[in-house]
């Protein structure tokens, strides 16, 4: 981790915002007379499972009470929440376009929407100071905090298997994940067809009514159940199965038209042998426009190499298919399982 960001926090930044009518949310510098008051009130295990037995060096200061600026969240004249910002080192061109950050609520608060109003207005201030890229770290355990996150189109960007070794008052001992979570609010990327695993920015500005690619394209919860109960797919009636099939995925396109999602492409693979193609979802005014197969071109495009590509689909749309080089295949198995929105602890 490089230096925090020194920039000097303006006038209009300390503006106060209200995502609801009894929260408000500041910028502020690390001076500010409330945040020691709100890191003394935190419990000393927050952010790991429930009875974990800290070390020592667990209840040192972390990086999170070490940030130079926060986003705070302000409840009747009490800091209630904070969200702590870390940009690159200055000077640090490789970096420079990341904002990392750390966020906590009193337990007391949580799940009353200040998680939420200090998103949202963290991601307005990046946007101002002109960062691309918005990072966070969780862990495996905290599907709460996944599902806030994702709400925000956050995606799993990477896993760390078993991390994180805990071990509880109770006496038990297991290991959890550690997950890496992004969001890219930067200009438009695509894909360096030259090198897959790097990316371009499209310097192309797109003109009225024209369909915009995105290979980092982020989404909402309401756009994203929009889209796909117009197709008259029946999970948009589950929201948070919508959310964690996205934010997992390894690869997704999504395309816009005058900013509004009306397609998107998302896939799982091994990066060498197998793709499976998840979804593949257009609005149904823009079907039968090439949407569909521009989607599909660029998704191989990204993925050149992989060994074999598995898709399933209906005898409606086997010829769209087969005019891609797709073959049916007859000896396909499949089982389904009710969908359900998990109740998310």
């Amino acid at each position: 981790m490089g230096d925090y960001c020194q920039d000097p926090v303006k006038e209009d930044d300390v503006t106060s915002s209200r995502p609801k009518q009894d929260i408000r949310t500041e910028i502020v510098g690390k001076e500010h007379e409330s945040l020691p008051i709100f890191f003394t009130a935190l419990p000393k295990d927050s952010g790991w499972p429930r009875g974990t037995i800290l070390s020592l060096t667990d209840r040192e200061p972390t990086e999170f009470e070490q940030a130079d600026k926060y986003v705070i969240a302000i409840l009747k004249n009490k800091t209630v929440g904070a969200l702590s910002l870390h940009a690159a080192a200055s000077g640090n061109y490789h970096r420079q376009h990341n904002l990392h950050f750390h966020i906590d609520v009193l337990p007391q608060y949580q799940n009353t929407g200040i998680g939420s109003a200090l998103i949202a207005r963290m991601i307005k201030y990046a946007a101002k100071m002109g960062f691309w890229r918005i990072y966070l770290g969780t862990l495996s355990w905290n599907q709460q905090a996944l599902a806030l996150f994702g709400s925000y189109g956050f995606r799993i960007e990477g896993v760390s298997r078993a991390a994180y070794r805990v071990k509880t008052d109770g006496g038990e001992e297991f290991f959890v994940d550690g997950i890496g979570m992004a969001l890219w609010i930067g200009p438009q990327l695509k894909v360096n067809r030259n090198d897959w695993k790097s990316y371009i920015i499209d310097q192309t500005a797109p003109l009225p009514g024209e369909y915009v690619y995105s290979a980092e394209g982020s989404v909402v919860m309401e756009e994203l159940v929009g889209l796909y109960e117009s197709v008259g797919d029946q999970r948009f009636r589950f929201p948070e199965l919508l959310m964690g099939a996205w934010r997992n995925s390894t690869n997704v396109i999504t395309v816009r038209r005058n900013s509004e999602l009306i397609g998107l492409i998302r896939c799982l693979t091994d990066d060498f042998s197998t793709l499976f193609i998840c979804d593949i979802l257009i609005r149904p005014e823009h079907q039968r426009r090439g949407v569909g197969s521009e989607l599909m071109k660029r998704l191989q495009a990204s993925i050149n190499g992989i060994y074999q590509t598995i898709l399933l689909t209906d005898p409606d749309t086997l010829p769209f298919y087969r005019k891609l080089d797709f073959m049916q295949w007859e000896s396909s198995c499949l089982k389904m399982n009710r969908p359900t929105d998990r109740k998310l602890k």
